[in-house]
């Protein structure tokens, strides 16, 4: 199961884009940054192809570049919990277990 971007990280990213004056290139299956106006299809498919991942601390690493966005983790991770205790499906539970990685035993 391929997860989407989310949305506030690709805001992100396109404003760092935008700041810089870059976008996001694949030639020969290589991803870089490069003079250009940002494209939202190759941000997409850059993603899929992790050339702009979320790290573990929080960062957006954009073809090893990495950025630093100003997110309150905490707020997201408690709203994310209220959410999954009121209305999540032990289905939903599972999808969101295997889209992070989580290995089901």
């Amino acid at each position: 199961m391929k997860c989407l971007f989310p949305n506030e990280a690709m805001k992100t990213v396109i404003s760092y884009l935008r700041r810089t004056r870059q976008t996001i290139t694949c030639t020969e299956g290589k991803y870089a940054l490069v003079n250009g106006v940002p494209d939202i299809n190759d941000i997409e498919q850059a993603w899929r192809d992790r050339a702009v991942s979320i790290a573990e601390n929080g960062s957006i690493r954009i073809c090893g570049i990495q950025i630093r966005p100003d997110w309150d983790t905490a707020r997201i991770r408690r709203r994310v919990e209220d959410h999954l205790r009121k209305s999540a499906s032990p289905e939903d539970i599972i999808r969101i277990a295997s889209c992070l990685g989580v290995k089901l035993t």
